[in-house]
């Protein structure tokens, strides 16, 4: 008896100091990560901007130009948090305050998912921080990664109060389910994939031995955390667009290499290669085994991603999203097996020197894109408060580059209390709107229509329109590249010039909306 105590005294010690291990390393590995956050005044991620401009509004309520319209949308997650920490400190920094949860969430998450998943605790599932500066976090889908954090910590909690009070289990899990839903409705079907997933053996098994009872109760509990998200999606989100579109089936194999695709395309696919061969070797030794509740998830997961249109409800890249979400849910169900402890010390030291070295290049480009938006902002900070400034820039902008430029207008919504017609607003999706006169204003002509009139490609009656709807903005800001030649239109005065960045002042003249103008 004493002797089975000590043991039992030993197991929990080792897995506390595995614990610790773990956490500690956790800890390190979030300081290092952050780094380009808070050495940076504006993260040059490609819609930033857009969200910073909406959380100074939600902060404020409104000003003259947007009004403020709450509702259960499920794109909500930096909505819900932001604002609230903006009264405690200034809007970048809480902003960026959430940011690094996101990096806590889902690597946190991950963690906490493979311990219970696997029984044990592992470094393993460190890897997850090599994945943070993927392409979506690049773009600026925050709300989508703070909800994949949620859906994996949700997945942890389902399992670990597996064998709790059936009311517990269904309170908690109807709370994750809620708060996956407000976070955004792409990271909630993945939740309710996991979550299907993770019940698909158990049930299955007592489909077989037809206990139909335990089954039905199982299907119960596990339903029944879905009940307010169906209540919200179906009674009061309105999709904004409807429709379905897919793109070429082998772009599901080139997007599976977004989770490593950010600043160094030759280094990038290196690091991508080294990752799918320590699996494939892991596999083809069967040292990857599999945690048996998340496999099926994982197999559900995969096989909806390769169904999935990448246009649904008017959103662009629905299957761009889920690689990173594969990826992680992937660790999570991992319990590696290595030869040795030396073996398990060199993979540990390679992982960490790849992700120190991918951290450098991101700061490298932080702190270029750091010179470029301090200059650029110096510019919209001469604005005068509550000016209208217009935006141009070419279709071609939308695109990914290391240093964006395309929303960086929308800073003077937060700085100078202006109205940028580009802000992210949209019906079912944002809790912001554009007061009547000024959506009616923003719907005449969009930045690609002032590109052309700028880089004089429009036509003699474009352009005479262009010209008048110009005449109600004060000022108009070229983003995305300066045309190469001086602007045709003589109404306007250069006011501030960069490189890639130039704002004109709109001169208010009868003769500027004529022909001739």
């Amino acid at each position: 008896m004493g002797s089975r105590a000590a043991a039992l005294g030993g197991t929990v010690l080792t897995g506390r100091r595995a614990a610790l291990r773990v956490w500690g390393a956790f800890a390190l590995l979030m300081l290092l990560a952050a780094a380009p956050l808070v050495s940076t005044v504006l993260p040059p991620l490609f819609d930033y901007p857009n969200h910073l401009a909406r959380m100074h509004l939600l902060s404020e309520g409104g000003n003259q130009f947007y009004a403020v319209h709450w509702g259960p949308l499920p794109n909500l997650a930096q909505d819900l948090v932001v604002p609230p920490l903006a009264r405690l400190m200034p809007l970048e920094a809480a902003s960026k305050v959430f940011l690094v949860a996101i990096f806590g969430l889902i690597t946190g998450a991950t963690i906490w998912l493979n311990r219970v998943a696997t029984g044990m605790w592992r470094l393993w599932p460190l890897l997850a921080f090599l994945l943070l500066y993927n392409r979506m976090f690049l773009w600026g889908f925050l709300n989508y990664l703070f909800g994949i954090g949620v859906a994996l910590a949700g997945a942890a909690l389902w399992l670990a109060l597996e064998r709790e009070r059936w009311w517990l289990r269904t309170l908690a899990s109807s709370l994750v389910a809620l708060a996956c839903y407000l976070s955004h409705i792409a990271a909630f079907g993945f939740y309710v994939l996991v979550m299907i997933g993770i019940e698909l053996s158990p049930a299955w098994s007592e489909w077989r031995g037809r206990p139909w009872p335990a089954l039905g109760r199982r299907i119960a509990i596990a339903g029944a955390q879905f009940v307010m998200p169906a209540v919200l999606f179906l009674g009061y989100w309105h999709p904004a667009a409807a429709g379905i579109g897919y793109a070429v089936f082998w772009r599901k194999a080139d997007l599976l290499f977004s989770v490593f695709d950010n600043y160094d395309r030759p280094f990038d696919i290196v690091c991508f290669i080294l990752l799918l061969g320590l699996l494939g070797w892991l596999t083809a030794t069967r040292r990857l085994r599999p945690a048996p509740r998340l496999s099926w998830a994982l197999g559900l997961v995969f096989a909806v991603y390769l169904l999935l249109p990448s246009q649904i409800y008017g959103g662009s890249g629905a299957d761009h999203r889920l690689p990173m979400a594969i990826f992680l849910l992937l660790i999570a169900a991992s319990a590696p097996e290595f030869p040795n402890r030396r073996t398990a010390a060199a993979i540990g030291v390679a992982a960490a020197v790849v992700l120190v070295a991918r951290l450098a290049f991101v700061e490298s480009v932080w702190l270029q894109a750091d010179r470029v938006y301090s200059a650029d902002l110096a510019g919209i900070d001469m604005l005068p408060h509550g000016a209208k400034l217009a935006v141009a820039y070419p279709a071609r902008a939308v695109n990914f580059v290391p240093i964006p430029e395309v929303h960086l207008p929308l800073l003077a919504v937060a700085r100078r209390e202006a109205f940028v017609p580009t802000l992210f607003a949209y019906e079912g999706e944002q809790p912001v709107a554009l007061k009547p006169p000024y959506a009616a204003l923003a719907d005449t002509a969009m930045p690609q229509d002032f590109w052309a009139l700028l880089a004089g490609g429009a036509t003699a009656a474009e352009t005479t329109g262009l010209r008048r709807v110009l005449q109600q903005y004060d000022f108009v800001a070229v983003a995305g590249g300066v045309p190469p030649d001086v602007p045709p239109v003589r109404c306007l005065r250069p006011f501030f010039r960069q490189q890639n960045f130039e704002i004109f002042t709109v001169l208010h003249d009868a003769a500027c909306g004529s022909p001739d103008g």
